[in-house]
């Protein structure tokens, strides 16, 4: 073994490596006769709650690596959703394989870092978003622009809310996904981009914190999600969120959030 592990040493896989951990499948049962408690951090079941939503292959690949989760000690899974979840793929689906006898499943909840002190970070802050941001209300969302996200969802209700003639913002913070080249399209050729919409491809961390300080609200659209960061983030801030109303976002937001049904409309009425 690469490690002194021993027992009563508890080894924790923290990151999402399917492929590293189909690979290691040896070293984990190697760990486990030496008397290691082996356990997985468990983020979401996506894949294969959503396949649609993903590239082809994820599902199966997600499923295989679930397994190999499922025959060792335990799954660390980042909400009480996902643990549920997780509780009912391990009973029902047959790519769960024989679970290890004991084979235990608990959540937490993520945390935040502190925040950081603006004097010391420097980001760029583009003249026309500023403008923007000062001039109306700013509703941002965060994170990577993929189908689940409900990206188009949300630009759909803002186009509604301009059509009214409603003078607010949206502003994008994330990275371009998958399966996104029709959104990414009618974003990029939109007229109302760089005057009330703006999407911020490369945001790091001291423009996030700008961002958070200067919105109005955090829109959270996702249809399916492990935890919502951003949720937490916004909290921290002090800043409003609107999330739509899935289980996972009731867990984390409770109260502290304001939510909304799965279409334009609703969102747009919110």
């Amino acid at each position: 073994l690469p490690i002194d592990a021993r027992a009563g040493d508890v080894f924790v896989g923290l990151d999402l490596e399917p492929r590293i951990v189909l690979a290691q499948r040896p070293f984990y049962r190697q760990m486990r006769q030496r008397g290691v408690r082996v356990e997985f951090v468990v983020y979401d079941l996506l894949p294969i709650l959503m396949p649609d939503r993903f590239m082809k292959g994820a599902e199966e690949l997600h499923a295989k690596w679930l397994g190999v989760v499922a025959e060792n000690d335990g799954a660390l899974c980042i909400s009480r959703s996902v643990a549920d979840e997780l509780c009912h793929w391990v009973a029902t689906d047959e790519r769960a394989g024989r679970p290890s006898a004991g084979f235990a499943i608990g959540a937490f909840h993520l945390g935040v870092d502190a925040l950081p002190e603006r004097e010391k970070l420097e980001s760029d802050w583009d003249a026309k978003l500023q403008a923007a941001v000062a001039s109306r209300p700013t509703f941002l969302m965060v994170g990577t622009i993929e189908p689940r996200k409900g990206y188009a969802l949300v630009l759909d209700a803002f186009v509604r809310l301009w059509a009214r003639n409603v003078d607010v913002n949206l502003v994008l913070a994330g990275r371009e996904g998958w399966m996104v080249d029709a959104l990414i399209k009618k974003l990029k050729a939109h007229p109302r981009l760089g005057k009330q919409l703006f999407w911020i491809e490369r945001a790091d961390d001291a423009m996030l914190d700008r961002l958070y300080a200067a919105a109005s609200c955090l829109v959270a659209a996702s249809e399916g999600e492990g935890f919502g960061l951003p949720l937490m983030e916004a909290a921290q801030r002090g800043l409003p969120v609107l999330a739509r109303d899935i289980p996972v976002f009731r867990e984390v937001g409770g109260d502290g959030a304001s939510y909304f049904e799965g279409d334009p409309d609703s969102l747009a009425v919110a």
